[in-house]
Formats: C-alpha cells, structure tokens, sequence
C-alpha cells in the first residue's frame, strides 16, 4: 500500500482569508498613516520656518549689522507667500538695494541673503500682531518686531485637520516651535 506524503503547502482558502486580512489591516492603517504625513510634513515646515530666523540672527551677529526678514504677500501678517532675508544697513526694514543684490561683499549696500519661496497650497504661516510684516535682529541678536513694544510673539503654522504648530519668541531672542492649542 503507498503512503502519501504530508502536504506542506497552503490551501487557496488559507492564501484568501490571508489576504482579506491584510486588506481590513491595512484599510484601517491608511487614515493614521496619512495622518502622520500630514503631521510630518507641517513639523518639518515649521523647523524650515525656525531655521530661517535663526540664520537672520546669527548673520546679524556675525555681520555686525541689523537683519530684516520681510514677508512677502498681500495681507499683513500672512507669511505663507514667502518671505526675504536681507542685511539692512540703514534699519528702515526696508530692502533699498538691487532687486537682484546678492553679492554681501560691498559693506553699507543692502543685499539679500536669503530668499524663501511660498508655502504649500494647504498651508498657512501668520504672525500675530508684533510680527505682521517685518521680524529683524540687530548686530547684538536683539529681536526687533514691526509691533514695537517687547518683542514676545509668535508665528502660527497651520493645515486644515491638525492642531498646527506654533513658533515662539521670548524677550530675550530665544526660539522654539510649540504644537499648537487649537484646531487650525
């Protein structure tokens, strides 16, 4: 009498309840995952936006000359169109050199140090009322504000179904990015 040999593979009910179960695995897992990118991609904007007042600070120090980052935009306080950082030499916060001044080697002419492009479509970056339109560091990193008075503020981050982040200046200079207190 022959004997069979035990079958080791799998059935084709077996490989299809698997699958399903991968399937409602990974059906459930999508909305966390998309989630998470949207979580991400707001967090790294918010470090970029970080980021940049940091080089306007620390180009103020080592210039030894006052630094301006100027929105772009229409409305005040609307950040998300870009923004320029430039070496202001007359501290008018205003950019008085070439439209394309990027050369820094010529001492009293302003010139552009860096120049940020607008936010994602879905974004919104605003400075409330100290930072409406301008933010700029004088040579000894004090933090000057287009609200005047101390410059304590903040610039909030936002896209649509997250708590947004925020980006904090004390009176002393210091920076840091915050998760936001509220729906955006």
């Amino acid at each position: 009498m022959k004997k069979f040999a035990a079958n080791n593979g799998f059935t084709l009910i077996e490989l299809m309840i698997t699958l399903v179960v991968v399937i409602i695995l990974a059906a459930i897992a999508a909305p966390s995952f998309n989630s998470m990118i949207r979580e991400n991609r707001l967090a790294t904007q918010a470090n970029n936006f970080l980021g940049s007042l940091q080089l306007a600070k620390s180009e103020a120090i080592r210039r030894g000359v006052q630094v301006t980052m100027l929105r772009d935009g229409n409305a005040a306080g609307e950040w998300q169109g870009g923004w320029r950082i430039f070496t202001d030499w007359n501290r008018n916060e205003t950019f008085d050199g070439n439209a394309n001044a990027t050369d820094c080697s010529t001492e009293g002419q302003d010139c552009y140090l860096r120049i940020y492009e607008s936010l994602d479509n879905n974004l919104t970056l605003t400075g409330d009322a100290k930072y409406q339109d301008w933010i700029a560091f004088s040579p000894s990193g004090e933090v000057l504000s287009s609200g005047g008075g101390l410059p304590m503020g903040t610039f909030t981050l936002c896209t649509p179904n997250t708590n947004g982040r925020d980006v904090v200046l004390n009176n002393a200079g210091r920076m840091r990015v915050e998760e936001g207190d509220a729906a955006c």
